[in-house]
């Protein structure tokens, strides 16, 4: 956002266990928190609240760990897309704290946070290590697993020549993010950053490819990894702070397309088959990053941000096809040819901010920024040879106020335009050509913030932008959006929220449009013992195209339309009956309307006990229903018993 708009389960098992973890409650437990998806006990875990220092000890902590158990039926690949939780034993948390006496050593604390270890979708753990005032080191690596596999259609109803065939994209990988991080401190002036970061994602997949007039599916193994290092200074003095950052980026990606065996692709009725068939188009890059900016206060009334950002890439890859097989009129045909490529970007970027405070009540901003783009890139496959090479200018401003009207009412506006001029060119073997086009777009907005004794907060804002001669039919035209919120809050606890909004983009050259309106409430009310949550989100959307394709001198306009009107609606609970025993829930309902329909149920109840001062034991159920139109429908038990330990 630019600166000036910144202002086994069963009831009888459940209930049987519920009812002996209820005959050891002896003390009271420790808030729950709402599930998350991925792994819906995590926050639920009473770990972070139990760790709590006695004594002056220098080490506290708490570990959590248990079973799960899932009883599903339905469409197993459906379930693996949404939740992909599984049966067996699980370490849920482990929260490490170190905080040693003043003077006993060079650190002021260490942590170790892991959370998800054992196979669940989403891992992660964290180490970090901390001197106030001299450096903070931080460790990170999150691990997290990622499958699809839909049919769209089933294969009765599949029609290969109405491309009704169903969805022949699938994936499952695993992606990990490994980062280390360093804060130095040099003086209370001057600090240094460095950081390494390391991602991976390896697995499978499956594509499709059109050759010889049909449809052909290959599998895509994928096998990406990406190293960055970075390095950053800054530096204040009394009205001016420097801060310099450089970061150099690696990036490999093996990029494959093979045919597992012999096919006769989607359409056996055509002549075309393929016997053999592989292409590699692997390929590897390197980018690099200079940045400046300084802030100034030249006096109390101004300030002034100016940034500058070099980047540049350099991109390698060596293609290769072979394939063999049959063509649609039935000859056989072998391809085989290579050859390599290279991609060159440079992007510069220059901006001013700067606001200036006019009296106590008045205050103007501006802004002001230039970037520009050049890339160029050639391929040789053989005997075919293609280049393209691009430039793009972009200016563009904006100026803006915010005016205090009285002490609880505050509102804001402002004014941007930004022009862009694309100039590009392809050739490829004897063909050429080339194109420039200027892109203008003018907006404004307004906020209004109120802020009114008792506790109520109402915002309401709007942002409308024309665009005249976008580079692509499906870039907008215009641009309208809409906002509208309030709170409410009363000394009892009780608190109520609503929002509005609503979003208008629309080409008029290609008469396509994308409406989308949504609005939410939600209630919360919170005591010592009991807290309670609901909350209703509606949203409405429409997408229409009027898709023109010419085939010689006839032209055909093909009209899409499709429409959703999804509801979700949630609440959940935490009653503390005593001093010794909580139970609590949570309910998700969402369904969608529409161009297809889906309805998704998530429930889940818990009991929370302590057992002696230092233990805790909880009892989790869940239950999902998942029904997608008649292609997908799953219902999921899940069962989890955790136990906990904290010092």
């Amino acid at each position: 956002m630019s600166r000036a708009q910144r202002l086994g389960h069963g009831a009888a098992g459940a209930l049987l266990a519920a009812t002996t973890l209820a005959a050891l409650a002896q003390q009271t437990p420790v808030p729950v928190g709402a599930p998350t998806e991925a792994a819906p006990t995590a926050a639920a875990t009473p770990a972070a609240a139990v760790a709590q220092p006695r004594g002056g000890a220098a080490l506290t902590g708490s570990v959590s760990l248990g079973v799960r158990s899932v009883d599903l039926s339905g469409t197993e690949a459906k379930y693996r897309e949404d939740v992909n939780l599984d049966d067996g034993a699980r370490l849920f948390g482990v929260h490490l704290s170190y905080l040693p006496r003043v003077g006993e050593a060079p650190v002021d604390r260490i942590e170790l946070d892991a959370d998800h270890l054992g196979g669940d979708p989403s891992e992660s753990i964290h180490l970090g290590v901390r001197k106030y005032g001299a450096y903070n080191l931080r460790l990170d690596r999150h691990r997290s697993e990622y499958f699809y596999d839909d049919t769209i259609l089933p294969a009765a109803l599949a029609s290969v020549s109405g491309s009704t065939g169903g969805d022949f994209h699938r994936f499952d990988f695993e992606r990990i993010r490994s980062t280390a991080a360093l804060d130095v401190e040099v003086t209370p002036a001057t600090q240094i950053s460095l950081g390494l970061e390391r991602q991976t994602r390896t697995g499978d997949s499956t594509t499709t490819l059109s050759l010889e007039r049909d449809e052909f599916e290959l599998e895509k193994p994928l096998d990406e990894s990406l190293n960055a290092l970075s390095v950053g200074v800054r530096h204040a003095w009394n009205r001016v702070t420097l801060v310099v950052d450089e970061q150099l980026r690696d990036f490999e990606n093996t990029s494959e397309l093979f045919l597992p065996g012999a096919s006769a692709g989607r359409n056996t009725a055509d002549a075309a088959e393929l016997q053999f068939f592989m292409f590699d188009q692997s390929y590897d890059y390197t980018s690099r990053s200079h940045s400046i900016q300084v802030l100034t206060e030249p006096t109390d009334r101004l300030d002034v941000t100016v940034g500058w950002r070099l980047e540049d890439l350099e991109l390698d890859l060596q293609g290769s096809e072979q394939a063999a097989g049959t063509t649609f009129a039935g000859a056989p045909f072998a391809t085989s040819r290579s050859g390599p490529g290279a991609v060159g970007r440079d992007i510069e970027i220059v901006d001013l901010d700067l606001g200036f405070a006019v009296t106590e009540r008045v205050r103007l901003i501006g802004g002001a920024r230039r970037s520009t783009l050049e890339q160029d890139g050639e391929l040789t496959i053989g005997a075919d040879v293609g280049a393209s090479d691009w430039d793009i200018a972009t200016d563009g401003f904006e100026v803006g106020a915010e005016i205090a009207i009285a002490s609880v009412v505050v509102v804001a506006a402002g004014w941007s335009n930004e022009s862009r001029a694309t100039t590009y060119g392809w050739a490829y073997n004897t063909r050429a050509a080339g194109e420039e086009i200027d892109t203008d777009r003018a907006g404004y907005f307004a906020r209004l913030m109120v802020n009114l004794a008792g506790g109520l907060e109402l915002k309401a804002s709007v942002d409308d932008d024309s665009i005249d001669d976008p580079f692509t039919l499906a870039s907008p035209t215009a641009s309208r959006r809409y906002k509208l919120g309030a709170r409410q809050r009363w000394s009892n606890g009780l608190s109520l929220a609503g929002n509005y909004r609503q979003t208008d983009v629309d080409n008029d050259r290609s008469n396509w449009a994308a409406d989308t309106e949504q609005a939410d409430i939600r209630l919360v009310y919170q005591r010592p013992r009991l807290q309670l949550s609901a909350g209703y989100t509606r949203i409405t959307l429409a997408r229409s195209v009027e898709q023109s394709v010419t085939a010689g001198t006839r032209v055909t306009v093909f009209t899409i339309d499709y429409a959703a009107d999804s509801t979700f609606a949630d609440a959940s609970a935490r009653w503390q009956l005593n001093d010794r025993l909580a139970i609590g829930g949570d309910l998700r309902s969402y369904a969608n309307r529409g161009s297809f329909a889906l309805t998704r149920d998530d429930n889940r109840a818990f009991l929370d006990v302590r057992v002696g001062s230092d233990y805790w034991v909880q009892l989790a159920y869940r239950d999902l229903d998942y029904v997608e139109d008649a292609y997908d429908a799953y219902d999921a038990g899940i069962l989890e018993l955790m136990f906990g330990v904290g010092w």
